[in-house]
């Protein structure tokens, strides 16, 4: 008996090992990838790019004001559609004018596809948009050959592999100034419109940063007057103010618990 249930735990290991070992080494490989950050430095403009109509383009010629770049490829079963849909939403919610303050370029990095599938996906994101006339114009989506999607992607920090007819890729934007400096990193796939406006405006004066922390929209507020972003004074005060007063009402709590269960005995 004692054979027999060792021999059915050493076989339930080995399915378990069968069905773990794939999961293991996509993991494995996904701590492999990701952005490498290059703030500062400057993404490689000189490759050439195929646009929605099927015309060869370089880069150089698509940034003439800050940027946000968009990674990505357009079969993508994971999070290359949410980070779109996310896109699409930004646009809509931000207070600054596609077109005008930025671009959005969305570029494939799978060089098996077409100009075509771009633009059918593109059609797709633009149908739920408030912004479509601005975004149909200044959101524009690309594909290239192996050896351009290679230089790019390597000057800006973006490493990814195939993996089971896929790919594994880090999932965020890049933004860029309009001389191709690297910015700073949105990582996710969903984004505050402070997040975006206050990347842009600091990619405008070309100021490099680290990932915005989304608690600095508490903090700070954009004071249109001077086009910059101001320390919230008063919005902070309250804040402290009011942990400060939690935290006495806290105390005030437990003291009178303190006194209550002392007098109880």
């Amino acid at each position: 008996m004692k054979i027999l249930y060792r021999l059915s735990a050493v076989f339930c290991f080995y399915l378990i090992s069968l069905s773990v070992s794939p999961q293991t080494s996509l993991f494995d490989r996904q701590m492999q990838v990701g952005f490498e950050e290059k703030q500062g430095q400057y993404a490689d403009l000189d490759v050439k790019l195929i646009n929605e109509e099927g015309d060869t383009v370089l880069l150089r010629d698509m940034i003439d004001k800050p940027v946000i770049l968009n990674l990505a490829y357009y079969e993508c079963p994971g999070t290359c559609s949410p980070l779109m849909w996310g896109i699409s939403r930004f646009i809509d919610a931000v207070d600054l004018e596609l077109g005008r303050d930025y671009k959005v370029l969305t570029i494939s990095f799978d060089p098996d596809e077409s100009f075509t599938l771009g633009k059918e996906k593109k059609a797709s994101y633009l149908t739920t948009m408030k912004k479509k006339d601005a975004a149909s114009g200044n959101w524009l989506f690309f594909v290239s050959d192996s050896a351009s999607i290679a230089r790019l992607t390597k000057s800006v920090g973006f490493h990814y592999e195939p993996f089971n007819n896929q790919y594994i890729h880090p999932t965020g934007l890049i933004a860029l100034a309009s001389d191709g400096k690297i910015i700073r990193y949105l990582r996710g796939i969903d984004f505050l419109p402070f997040d975006i406006k206050i990347t842009l405006v600091e990619a405008a004066e070309g100021k490099i940063g680290p990932s915005i922390n989304r608690l600095l929209a508490v903090c700070y507020s954009y004071d249109n007057t001077k086009n910059e972003f101001v320390f919230n004074v008063t919005k902070v005060s309250a804040i402290v103010i009011t942990f400060i007063l939690l935290l006495f009402f806290i105390f005030l709590a437990f003291s009178r618990l303190r006194r209550n269960l002392t007098s109880s005995k």
